[in-house]
C-alpha cells in the first residue's frame, strides 16, 4: 500500500527541496529542512501549478476583450466605412440669428454665402372680438361651412344651442375645426380685460401652397365670427445661395443632394455658412484609439508568460514613426503611444490628409493594429497562447520562509530551465 504522503507529487517536491537545501554547497546549506515546511512549500507549488489553465484562459479572454475594443475603436478611422470620422462635418453660420446650419456626413467642404429677402410665413386668420359673455347673435340649430388648403376641402359642422353665449359658440366651432383633419389649428384668444373673444386660426404649415380660406354653406357661422379674416399672409422664403436666387415654401431648404441643411430665420443681406470636417470628432476618434491600442499593449506585454510574444512585436510593428510622429503621435520605449495634442490639433486642422494616410492607408496604424485585433478575437482563444509558458515562482514567494530558510520555489526558479512546470519536471 502506497502512503499518501510518499504517494503525490508534493513528497517529491519534498525530497528535491531537501536534497538541495542539505546540498554541499555553500550557497544552500543552512541547516537541514524541517520536513513539514519542504512538504508544505512543494503542496503549494503542486496546487499552483495546477491553477495555470485557469490564469491561461482567464488571460486570453481578458486578451480577446482588449482585441475588441482595439478593433471597434479603428472603425471610426478606416476609410472604408460608412460612418467613418473623416466624413463627418460641421455647419458654422456667421448670423445664427438669421440661418443656422446642419450638415450630414459627406457633404462638399465649402463656404456658401446667403442672403434671405423674406422668410416664409404661414397664414393666419384673426377673428371678430366678441363680447365672451353675450348671448350670440346665431340661431339655435346645425351650422356647416367648408375649408379649403392646398387644394383640399374640408367640411366642418357644429350646433348652436338657445341661450349658448359667443364664448360658447367660439369654442365649439373652433373644436369642430381641429377635428376635422386640416392642417390647420383653431383656438380661442380670450382678452379678459375687454370681455371679448375671438377665433385664432393658423396653418400648420408655411407658403403660399397652404394658404386657407372659409366659405359658409349653411348658415352664416363664418360670417358672424369673422373667420376668414386674414391677418399674416402665406409667403414663400426668397434668398439667394452664392448669387443664385431661389424660392421655397419652407424656411427649412436643402442644398448639396440634401447633405447641408438651412433654417431660415430671419432676413439677412449676407452671412456665411462654412462646411468643414468635424476636427473634434476626429480627435476623438484618435484618442479612443490610441488608448484602446496602448492597453493591449500594455496588457500583452505584462502576461508574456500566457501570451505569444510574437503578438505583442506584431501590435508594435503597427507602429509607422515618420508619418504618426509629423501628426504628433510618438512611441514610448515600451511599444505605448503618447499624443502631443497641440501638434495633433494643427494637424487636423491644416493637413489631414497626412492624419488619413497615417491612420487608413495600407500601412495605416488603425489599418493594420485593427485587421491584427480583429483576427485575435475572431479567432480560437488558444492561438495567441504563448506556446512554451515561462513561469516563475519566485514572482510569487519571498526568497526566505518564516524559519529563515531559503524557499524552494525560489531556488527551483533558477535551477530549472525556463518553460518548465515544476509538478512535471519533478
Amino acid at each position: 500500500m502506497v502512503s499518501p504522503v510518499y504517494g503525490n507529487y508534493w513528497y517529491s517536491n519534498y525530497l528535491l527541496a531537501t536534497y538541495l537545501l542539505n546540498s554541499a554547497t555553500p550557497s544552500y546549506s543552512y541547516q537541514p529542512l524541517a520536513p513539514f515546511d519542504a512538504a508544505q512549500k512543494a503542496l503549494w507549488i503542486n496546487n499552483w501549478g495546477r491553477q495555470q489553465p485557469s490564469l491561461l484562459a482567464n488571460t486570453l479572454v481578458t486578451l480577446n476583450n482588449y482585441a475588441r475594443q482595439l478593433w471597434e475603436a479603428s472603425q471610426p478611422l478606416q476609410l472604408s466605412t460608412g460612418n467613418n470620422v473623416f466624413l463627418k462635418r460641421t455647419a458654422t453660420s456667421s448670423a445664427p440669428n438669421a440661418v443656422t446650419a446642419q450638415a450630414k456626413p459627406g457633404a462638399t467642404l465649402a463656404t456658401y454665402t446667403i442672403n434671405i429677402c423674406q422668410i416664409a410665413t404661414a397664414q393666419q386668420n384673426l377673428g371678430t372680438a366678441l363680447a365672451s359673455n353675450a348671448a350670440t347673435g346665431l340661431a339655435a340649430g346645425s351650422y356647416t361651412f367648408n375649408l379649403q388648403v392646398g387644394g383640399k376641402t374640408y367640411t366642418v359642422s357644429f350646433s348652436v344651442k338657445t341661450g349658448d353665449t359667443n364664448l360658447t359658440v367660439l369654442t365649439s366651432m373652433a373644436d369642430a375645426l381641429n377635428a376635422a383633419g386640416a392642417p390647420v389649428t383653431a383656438k380661442v384668444a380670450t382678452d379678459t380685460v375687454a370681455g371679448t373673444s375671438r377665433l385664432v386660426l393658423t396653418a400648420r404649415n408655411t407658403g403660399t401652397g397652404n394658404a386657407f380660406t372659409l366659405t359658409d354653406v349653411n348658415g352664416t357661422a363664418v360670417a358672424y365670427t369673422g373667420a376668414n379674416t386674414v391677418s399674416v399672409a402665406a409667403a414663400n422664403a426668397g434668398y439667394t445661395v452664392s448669387g443664385v436666387p431661389y424660392t421655397s415654401q419652407s424656411n427649412t431648404v436643402y442644398l448639396d443632394s440634401l447633405k447641408l441643411t438651412l433654417n431660415l430665420l430671419a432676413p439677412v443681406s449676407s452671412a456665411t455658412v462654412t462646411v468643414a470636417p468635424d476636427t473634434q470628432a476626429i480627435n476623438n476618434a484618435i484618442n479612443n484609439f490610441v488608448a484602446a491600442y496602448n492597453n493591449l499593449i500594455t496588457f500583452a506585454a505584462q502576461n508574456l508568460q500566457y501570451i505569444n510574444p510574437r503578438l505583442l512585436s506584431s501590435l508594435k510593428q503597427a507602429y509607422q514613426g515618420a508619418n504618426l510622429a509629423a501628426i504628433g503621435i510618438t512611441r514610448n520605449p515600451d511599444g505605448t503611444l503618447v499624443i502631443n495634442q497641440s501638434t495633433l490639433t494643427n494637424a487636423i486642422q491644416n493637413n489631414l490628409g497626412l492624419i488619413e494616410n497615417a491612420f487608413s492607408g495600407i500601412n495605416g496604424l488603425a489599418t493594420v493594429a485593427g485587421l491584427k485585433a480583429r483576427q485575435i478575437f475572431t479567432g480560437p482563444l488558444t492561438a495567441f497562447a504563448n506556446p512554451f509558458p515561462q513561469i516563475s515562482a519566485a514572482a510569487y514567494l519571498p526568497p526566505y520562509n518564516w524559519w529563515g530558510l531559503l524557499n524552494t520555489a525560489s531556488l527551483w526558479s533558477g535551477l530549472l530551465p525556463p518553460g518548465s512546470l515544476f509538478n512535471r519536471v519533478i
